[in-house]
């Protein structure tokens, strides 16, 4: 072994591993370690370990948040590449019959590792922050990122070996076969799991669902949310809202709805005057779940609450879509049914809602449009009938149409029309950046209920402008107030 890759004595176990880091790092671009650099030593490969676990746990927590379980079972796996270092060092030690090559060649794939393992992590974050250059080529980022290591890895043990460059040639290949080649096979597994990555059964509020307290307090939850209503305003084209979280594993569903009902009471003149359901763990005290059954009562609940001749219900349904168009209602351990395009034109009708917006985020939402159409209605989706719509998931606060349609389009405009074009746009621009086929969304404005829109539209516009009538008595309703259309 060449004197100038480690010395035969300790400085100490600190001073030993910020020498091995050094050289890592130097590994990492492809460069030799300066001279006396590794520090081969037993103890280097326990902290080089240690710390190499607690920067992958620590990325972990940082996805996932502190609401989890440490993966007891993860350990074998994230302890195999320590593992594989030390196999490497014994075969190029017994190839060579050089037993100090088995701790040096370990220690420098550990140290190599270690930054590269860093440079994981960074790309990970970069991912779940939804970076559009890093999304279109995630695959090819970790490829290159894996051979980049790999290399890195043989270079080093390399350097470690005087002699010819066949025999040099020979070091790298077995360090690469045996340290780096069997994790390109085997998926890594972190020590901590979030609790929203689990499998519905595997959570701790796994049975919230179906918990007798929570059952029996539904029909009460629903009539609660009516009762809170505020009253119809005579004489004026009131907005009523009800929304529909409607699949439990997936915090986007929720954050989503209950966006849309924050955003439609400040920006329609609907305050107190939205119903929510969802089916979550977080919310089955405060909120109804939701399912068909569910979701047709409150609407007659709202329904029941209106002027049905004059005022606007807005139905809102957020979740996962089919390729048949039905909306996933699912919160297990529940059997829920999908909610149909049908289910909800008879819920409606059935509570006798003559003016109609029903906005629906999911994929193959178009499906709704025709079997919802009519000369009364509006009818909004977040993508054709044979298109995905994008940004469900766990590491998603909202749905790119409902960032796109409620949170950025309707904060600027009152008008629907207006605030449907700008959303498609602003995900037709996403969905190019990233290289994905478009979702296409898709719009009904009924030609009875245009002319209520727009009078809504003015009224709204007329009571944002300070000095107004309309905004000197809003929230409140104005004597003779115009927004009751022909």
């Amino acid at each position: 072994m060449p004197d100038h890759y480690g010395p035969a004595h300790s400085r100490g176990a600190l001073a030993d591993l910020a020498s091995n880091l050094g050289g890592g790092l130097r590994a990492l671009f492809l460069l030799p370690p300066p001279e006396r650099r590794w520090r081969a030593f037993s103890d280097q490969v326990v902290l080089l370990a240690l710390l190499d676990m607690a920067l992958g746990l620590a990325g972990a927590l940082w996805r996932g948040g502190p609401a989890g379980s440490f993966v007891v079972d993860a350990l074998p796996r994230v302890l195999l590449p320590f593992a594989l270092a030390l196999l490497a060092g014994w075969v190029v030690s017994r190839v060579f019959r050089r037993p100090a090559l088995a701790l040096l060649v370990a220690v420098s794939c550990l140290s190599v590792s270690l930054w590269f393992d860093l440079l994981g992590e960074a790309l990970q974050m970069a991912i779940d922050l939804e970076w559009a250059w890093v999304e279109e080529r995630e695959q090819a980022a970790w490829s290159v990122l894996f051979g980049w290591w790999a290399a890195a890895l043989g270079l080093s043990a390399t350097r470690a070996v005087a002699g010819r460059w066949l025999r040099r040639l020979a070091v790298c290949g077995w360090t690469v076969l045996v340290a780096a080649a069997p994790l390109w096979w085997l998926p890594y597994q972190p020590l901590w799991q979030a609790d929203a990555d689990l499998p519905p059964e595997d959570r701790p509020d796994a049975w919230a669902a179906v918990r007798e307290d929570v059952l029996y307090r539904q029909g009460e939850l629903i009539e609660q949310a009516a009762a809170r209503l505020s009253p119809q305003r005579p004489g004026m084209a009131d907005v009523f809202f009800v929304g529909a979280a409607g699949y439990a594993a997936e915090d986007v569903f929720l954050n989503e709805a209950s966006l849309a009902s924050q955003v439609v009471e400040e920006r329609l003149d609907a305050q107190g005057r939205a119903v929510t359901l969802a089916n979550n763990p977080r919310s089955v005290h405060v909120l109804p779940m939701a399912s068909v059954t569910a979701l047709a009562r409150a609407v007659r609940a709202v329904a029941q609450r209106m002027d049905r001749e004059e005022d606007f219900l807005l139905l809102f349904v957020t979740s996962h879509g089919s390729q048949n168009h039905r909306l996933s209602m699912e919160f297990w351990p529940l059997q829920l049914q999908p909610v149909s395009p049908q289910a909800l034109k008879a819920m409606l009708d059935e509570a006798g809602v003559r003016w109609r917006i029903v906005v629906v985020s999911a994929c193959f939402s178009g499906g709704f449009v025709a079997p919802l159409a009519d000369a009364r209605t509006v009818v909004i989706t977040a993508a054709a009938a044979d298109r995905q719509s994008f940004g469900c998931g766990n590491g998603s606060d909202l749905t790119w149409f409902g960032r796109a349609f409620f949170d950025e389009a309707l904060r600027r405009t009152f008008s629907l029309s207006e605030a449907f074009g700008q959303a498609r746009a602003l995900i037709a621009a996403r969905e190019r950046a990233r290289g994905y086929q478009a979702s296409d969304p898709q719009m009904h404005v009924g030609a009875e209920i245009a002319p209520r829109l727009k009078a809504l539209e003015q009224r709204l516009l007329r009571r944002a402008i300070p000095g107004t009538r309309e905004a000197s008595c809003a929230p409140g309703p104005c004597a003779g107030d115009g927004g009751r259309a022909n």
